[in-house]
């Protein structure tokens, strides 16, 4: 019994071993754009899960003021992230389709501005939820969230 169970913890330790291992290996350039745009991307999907959720509030889904105060505060949230997903030119890069324009990496300043102006549209949209938390405060909502990712699309985000 005392060899099977040495003999389970040496093969454990020897596969966690590995694994570390194998976590520890950088990564090749083409590895780490495809790592890069794969954290973007999922970025840009959570924003455009809470987006929907508001603005299927505001397209006649039931109002429920906890779901939009949570997407409110996680556009919020995610928004300072928008600059630091771009942080890495990855344009060089072609092995992961993409619909982030070129442009970016030229205008930083403007990309860094525009994810500044959502997070505050979205946390301004918290306080015109607390203030009329119904179905008319969410279209409000919309209205002033809205075009702050349109504001985005418009000048990064290729057609």
């Amino acid at each position: 019994m005392m060899k099977r169970i040495a003999l389970t913890g040496a093969v454990l330790l020897g596969s966690l071993m590995s694994f570390s291992a194998m976590a520890a290996a950088p990564l090749t350039p083409e590895e780490q754009a495809a790592a890069d745009i794969g954290t973007r991307q999922a970025v840009f999907k959570l924003l455009s899960f809470n987006n929907g959720t508001i603005g299927g509030m505001a397209r006649g889904a039931p109002f429920n003021a906890e779901a939009a105060k949570a997407a409110l505060e996680r556009i919020e949230m995610l928004s300072t992230m928008i600059p630091d997903v771009f942080a890495k030119d990855t344009r060089a890069f072609k092995g992961t389709k993409t619909m982030a324009s070129d442009t970016i990496w030229d205008n930083k300043a403007d990309l860094a501005k525009l994810a500044s102006d959502l997070g505050a549209a979205a946390k301004a949209a918290q306080a015109t939820l607390a203030a009329k938390p119904n179905a008319d405060g969410v279209k409000e909502i919309v209205q002033a969230v809205g075009p702050k990712c349109g504001a985005c699309h418009d000048l990064f985000r290729l057609k």
